[in-house]
């Protein structure tokens, strides 16, 4: 935008003249023109173009954004000084970046990569696995090599950190993933196990796990349950409402046994990128032997994975 314009539109937003409309953004509202919004935003363009009651009332709700982030998207889109955006910590950088993302506001996105590429240079663990988790939550690419790149060169000794505990299934996937050849294995293992134990999963036996799943039956809905099992269970209490409890207890029942069989699927899947014959033999006797996460046979074979590294 020219320079000239910038404290125009600045107090075009600021005094609220000739706004047309009103964003509201729980519990707040926001005096907007239809014309940036929509110069800025497809988003914005579909949803004044849209038939509906807002478009003629001039009222619009928004959800799924915080009202600061609102605020500061607007100060954004009526200046587009990326200078103001460098004000804001990182946090709110990639709030911006998720609504500009949602809202197909192309010059937001980069501006905010931008920004975070450079400060990553300088950011703690915790932050760039923010950033690394932040940037997965997106797809963005661009900022998933940002992370990992600067964890890989900054923080190869201090990966088995707290915060890696905090990320989500599939990025901390992804996260052990990245430090493969940066942590020692037996390192990676007990960020699994204490990845485990904070997050309460389960872990059990893998064939009977796959057993217990494809016995589980996928119900949504008592009511969707066949009539065969309904008919059943009335057979033997048909007192009260006491049959449609005992369907809503086996319901239960198998959506626990299900989630129980993904934890420990996802669980032997994290194990599976662990180079157990990288282990010396003390390492393993100590980690891994006295753990919970494999079964008997399945330490003896790993186990013997490091003994033949022994024998050549």
């Amino acid at each position: 935008m020219d320079t000239w314009l910038e404290p125009v539109f600045t107090d075009l937003l600021e005094n609220k003249k000739f706004s047309d409309c009103l964003i509201v953004v729980e519990p707040e509202t926001f005096d907007c023109h239809k014309v940036i919004l929509a110069s800025a935003s497809e988003f914005f363009e579909r949803m004044f173009l849209g038939d509906f009651k807002e478009s003629k009332c001039g009222q619009f709700i928004v959800n799924d954004v915080k009202p600061k982030t609102f605020k500061y998207f607007l100060e954004y889109i009526y200046t587009y000084n990326i200078k103001n955006l460098n004000k804001y910590n990182s946090s709110i950088l990639m709030d911006l970046l998720v609504v500009g993302t949602k809202w197909l506001v192309a010059s937001l996105q980069s501006d905010c990569v931008k920004l975070l590429t450079e400060r990553a240079k300088a950011m703690t663990i915790g932050d760039l696995l923010e950033l690394f988790q932040g940037a997965h939550n997106l797809d963005n690419k661009s900022l998933i090599d940002v992370a990992k790149k600067n964890l890989k060169e900054r923080y190869k000794n201090r990966m088995n950190c707290y915060e890696a505990l905090m990320l989500t299934s599939d990025v901390f996937e992804q996260y052990l993933i990245v430090t493969d050849r940066y942590m020692e294995e037996v390192e990676r293992f007990k960020m699994i196990q204490d990845y485990v134990n904070l997050n309460g999963l389960h872990v059990g036996d893998a064939e009977a796990d796959k057993n217990e799943a494809s016995g589980v039956l996928e119900i949504e809905d008592v009511n969707k349950v066949g009539d065969g099992i309904r008919k059943e269970l009335c057979d033997v209490k048909p007192v009260g409402d006491t049959a449609t409890k005992a369907v809503e207890l086996h319901v239960g029942d198998q959506q626990e046994m299900k989630l129980k069989a993904i934890h420990s699927k996802y669980v032997r899947t994290l194990l599976g990128y662990i180079k157990y014959e990288d282990m010396t033999k003390a390492e393993f006797y100590e980690v891994v032997g006295k753990s919970s996460l494999l079964n008997f046979e399945e330490k003896f074979e790993k186990f013997n994975l490091i003994m033949w590294q022994y024998e050549e």
